[in-house]
């Protein structure tokens, strides 16, 4: 699998993808997403902050087509929902 990470409001989300996404279409694609309910929707950007490569649980490598690094255990902690990284 691939995941990136974006910043959104302070806070860090991670986001996982099968490997035949690239990074850069899949964070297009997550930016697109409308925020919010009803009338009251908006479209925020979510910078990504970190990109790379799961295996077994562990993140690693870095991607391309973003240009970003994996930031390794602290991605695989958001990975495993243990944090709120900020």
């Amino acid at each position: 699998m691939k995941y990136f990470v974006v910043s959104l409001k302070g806070k860090e989300l991670i986001f996982v993808f099968p490997r035949s996404i690239d990074h850069n279409r899949m964070h297009e694609a997550v930016c697109g997403i409308r925020h919010g309910a009803g009338h009251n929707w908006r479209r925020e950007y979510a910078e990504a902050i970190s990109a790379g490569f799961i295996d077994g649980g562990k993140c690693h490598g870095r991607s391309d087509t973003l240009d970003l690094d994996s930031r390794g255990e602290l991605d695989a902690i958001l990975l495993r929902g243990n944090g709120d990284s900020q």
